[in-house]
């Protein structure tokens, strides 16, 4: 028994994440947590139940990005191969506090865990990818909505998703799209300035 005592923090959708014994579970809900404490107390739990399961003694290192990932980013090493699995949880700040409840235990385990500040252009990966998308996705439902008037579809079924943007840009043209794509477009740009002038740290860990 590697955690001796149940941590459970709050994932993604509702469910929760489970550390206890020797595993790590992510992804399920609180009454299947409630239901894996008892089967790993008397030893009968089934990894092959869970999505999203890691064999503690299989991590060999995990890292994230204090204040920008929800997720923590385990290193797996079985049988000779190295993989990357994530166990997400509901926000950055849960993310941070299960780093914490699990430090300790790991620092025992023989892990070493350092601060590291990004660079400014480390820092600047995530925001810029979101403001290239964010201006990419909004530059093509603009043109999309200008040119809504020149296009007709021949086919017979139109899905209900672009025949609702259809109809919308008939009704109110193409700005409303232009004004709301530059508006989200400039957030993210403040966002990446504000990542550049004041990187996050990154937490790694390495047996």
């Amino acid at each position: 028994m590697i955690f001796e005592k149940p941590i459970i923090h709050n994932g993604q959708g509702g469910n929760v994440v489970l550390i206890y014994g020797q595993y790590v579970i992510g992804n399920i809900t609180k009454e299947d947590a409630d239901i894996s404490i008892e089967k790993i107390k008397n030893n009968s739990l089934a990894e092959s139940e869970f999505d999203s399961i890691i064999f503690i003694n299989d991590i060999v290192g995990y890292e994230f990005i204090i204040g920008n990932d929800s997720f923590l980013k385990f290193e797996i090493s079985k049988n000779n191969d190295t993989s990357f699995q994530n166990i997400n949880f509901q926000n950055v700040d849960v993310a941070k506090e299960a780093e914490l409840s699990i430090e300790k235990q790991f620092k025992q385990l023989g892990f070493k865990r350092e601060e590291i500040q990004l660079t400014p252009l480390q820092a600047a990966v995530s925001p810029a990818i979101t403001t290239l998308g964010v201006a990419g996705g909004g530059a093509i439902l603009t043109w999309f909505a200008y040119n809504v008037d020149n296009y007709e579809s021949t086919r017979r079924r139109i899905k209900w998703y672009v025949k609702l943007f259809d109809e919308i840009s008939r009704a109110i043209g193409y700005l409303p799209f232009l004004v709301l794509t530059a508006v989200l477009t400039i957030l993210c740009l403040f966002w990446l300035i504000k990542k550049m002038f004041n990187p996050p740290f990154k937490i790694k860990a390495t047996k």
